[in-house]
């Protein structure tokens, strides 16, 4: 009798990205004209605690994906929310957040910013295209945020092989060398983390060790703008 080969992580990601999906939980607490359901966030708690007593791998896909999301939400940045957000709800692009806020470094060109350093541990780097937000410092204040394709060149996912990493979730260093950051992809201030901190509570329980996203930053609240050459 002919076996059917084994599920390889890729394919394990995606189905796990699916099921994310069609839980309903990535619509849960995002405003109805943007595509969201009538559930709120108490839904989302609920839902992601018990997707994380079933299925871990998925959990955490759920955790980054949401965030991701309500990243876009808070955003000022409206163009950039246009054009990802119904994909991002869809399932149709994976994203992600950078678990930690050790931030990336950028150097001034002159004429933009080349970024570089690694994020480690984030999950949902599916091979079909991934966006991720992350933190930058491109000076001495507290780090901006943006948001970055996987296409951009000098950006690529290391996998995490490590016992303990579930496979399906696809948890990988993220690591940058020399990438272009755009001033479209500007995503939003030092304020971020505080902007999606409810989100963040309601799926601590996908996630219980990314401690960053699941504290409360009491500095104030400041959105400002990287310098524009």
């Amino acid at each position: 009798m002919l076996q059917s080969p084994p599920i390889t992580p890729t394919e394990a990601g995606l189905l796990a990205l699916r099921e994310v999906v069609d839980s309903g939980l990535l619509r849960c607490g995002v405003p109805a004209h943007l595509g969201g359901s009538t559930q709120g966030l108490d839904a989302l708690a609920h839902g992601a605690a018990e997707l994380a007593r079933q299925h871990p791998a998925a959990a955490r896909l759920l955790w980054a994906q949401r965030l991701a999301i309500e990243a876009l939400l808070q955003s000022p940045n409206v163009a950039l929310r246009e054009h990802w957000l119904a994909d991002f709800l869809s399932g149709e692009r994976a994203a992600t957040v950078s678990p930690s806020f050790d931030a990336l470094r950028a150097r001034d060109t002159g004429r933009g910013w080349l970024l570089q350093g690694e994020l480690i541990l984030t999950p949902n780097l599916q091979w079909a295209g991934f966006s991720v937000v992350a933190p930058v410092r491109f000076d001495d204040a507290r780090p901006q945020w943006v948001m970055l394709r996987n296409e951009e060149d000098g950006l690529g996912p290391v996998p995490d092989t490590g016992v303990g990493t579930p496979a399906a979730s696809l948890t990988a260093t993220l690591k940058l060398e020399l990438v272009y950051f755009r001033e479209d992809e500007w995503l939003c201030g030092p304020d971020l983390p505080e902007r999606v901190a409810p989100v963040a509570a309601a799926l601590t329980a996908c996630w219980p060790h990314a401690t960053d996203w699941n504290r409360t930053d009491p500095r104030p609240l400041t959105t400002t703008t990287p310098r524009i050459p």
